[in-house]
């Protein structure tokens, strides 16, 4: 994987990228574009997904640890 600027998330039941980047206020097409090999129609459980910039997560909206 390439070197991440932000932090990686690991995928869980329910994850999709469009909720990610709801989540961690970052737009879809930055989430798209920090992950070129990632197979966006096939997301497991247990993949991780690089979040970048700096991470704001909304209220509400758990949070990994």
């Amino acid at each position: 994987m390439q070197h991440c600027r932000g932090f990686l998330h690991t995928v869980q039941k329910g994850d999709s990228l469009y909720r990610l980047s709801r989540r961690y206020h970052v737009p879809l097409w930055a989430i798209l574009y920090a992950n070129p090999y990632i197979n966006i129609y096939n997301l497991q459980i247990g993949d991780e997904i690089c979040i970048p910039g700096k991470i704001q997560p909304r209220e509400g909206m758990p949070v990994d640890k």
